[in-house]
């Protein structure tokens, strides 16, 4: 078999997995957990980096009991990945963030510097960074909701701010809400469409391929 045609098979073999919509159920749950997080409480936002743990057993268990027994499963064994292009994003992330409050504290001063870094360049940042897993979702399984999934974030970040709707924690909590609620509905559509369109084979569950 051609390599082409084999990337097409592992590309449609990717894309069958992902139409279930639990996906994109658990973003929404999660970043409607995060809004409320900024909303509500700022300071305390970074304890909902703990929500994925209580969503991956979630994931697993909707998985188990309603798309296995309809489409069977198989486990890859993954490569190892070295963590170097993390450790360089982040340092570029932390450094862009940094180095953004310091040329606006030298510009304007720092009262007003600060004040423009927090409620305008922040939620950009935020929305270019909440951009990155759904641009490498949309990368690895060629799927457009995924491509609007990023660039709703982008433009979101940038948007409210500019337009005067939204700053600071409050542009990132109504972004993460708004885009939040749209992957919730939209998933719990796609949950609800597979479970209707592909019923249990009469044989039951198929058997697991590792």
């Amino acid at each position: 078999m051609k390599e082409a045609s084999l990337h097409k098979v592992e590309l449609r073999a990717k894309r069958a997995i992902t139409r279930d919509g639990i996906t994109e159920i658990l973003l929404g749950i999660m970043l409607l957990a995060y809004g409320a997080a900024f909303f509500f409480a700022p300071q305390f936002a970074l304890l909902a980096i703990l929500l994925p743990l209580p969503l991956n057993w979630m994931g697993r268990f909707l998985k188990g009991r309603y798309v296995h027994p309809r489409i069977g499963y198989a486990r890859a064994v993954r490569a190892d990945r070295p963590f170097r292009g993390i450790s360089i994003a982040a340092a570029a992330f932390l450094g862009g963030l940094l180095g953004a409050l310091g040329v606006f504290s030298w510009i304007l001063g720092f009262a007003e510097g600060s004040a423009l870094w927090l409620s305008h360049f922040v939620p950009a940042f935020a929305g270019c960074l909440m951009a990155i897993g759904p641009w490498t979702v949309a990368q690895s399984y060629r799927l457009a909701r995924w491509y609007v999934c990023a660039a709703l974030f982008v433009a979101g970040g940038i948007a409210l701010p500019l337009l005067g709707i939204a700053t600071g924690y409050d542009a990132i909590s109504m972004e993460a809400m708004a885009i939040g609620g749209l992957a919730l509905i939209y998933g719990i559509g796609l949950f609800v469409t597979f479970v209707r369109k592909m019923p249990v084979p009469a044989e039951g569950n198929w058997d697991s391929v590792e």
